[in-house]
């Protein structure tokens, strides 16, 4: 689960640098890496349930790591300051929900706490402009819900 959350870091990085802006519905446009942006959130708490929160924050440093190897400086620097204040604001209402509200819930909550911060930062950061903030929080509710969804149904397997 480790790797495969550190690949999607990464490989959402490559995304952005590499297909720039893409359509996510409702005439909403927003970088190429929108699409497992949303995700990854969801596997960040995956990482924390299943290894703990410091083997979480530890893949959140070296996905962030190897961002830079596969995206510009632009892009990379973006994701990285975008992505460490977002997966640990994630991980903070992932911890405080779990015990209270439970596994789901918890993965709802953290993962739009996650794409708030995230929608906002990276395109500010990377563009300068927040003209794809709204795509941003649209395409990556997608991956909240549908990651939502799969924990919800992974819950209930006997």
């Amino acid at each position: 689960m480790i790797a495969l959350y550190v690949v999607c870091v990464a490989g959402a990085n490559w995304l952005a640098e590499h297909f720039g802006a893409v359509g996510v519905g409702l005439g909403l446009q927003a970088a190429a890496a929108v699409y497992v942006a949303g995700p990854v959130l969801v596997v960040r708490d995956w990482v924390q349930r299943l290894a703990g929160l410091r083997a979480s924050l530890l893949a959140v440093a070296v996905g962030t790591v190897l961002s830079y190897v596969v995206a510009g400086p632009a892009i990379a620097t973006a994701s990285a300051v975008s992505f460490v204040v977002s997966e640990v604001l994630d991980a903070v209402v992932y911890s405080v929900l779990v015990p209270r509200q439970g596994v789901v819930v918890a993965v709802l909550c953290s993962g739009i706490v996650g794409v708030a911060a995230d929608s906002v930062l990276f395109p500010a950061i990377a563009f300068a402009s927040l003209t794809l903030t709204p795509g941003h929080l649209l395409g990556k509710a997608y991956g909240v819900v549908v990651g939502t969804i799969l924990t919800a149904l992974a819950r209930r397997r006997p």
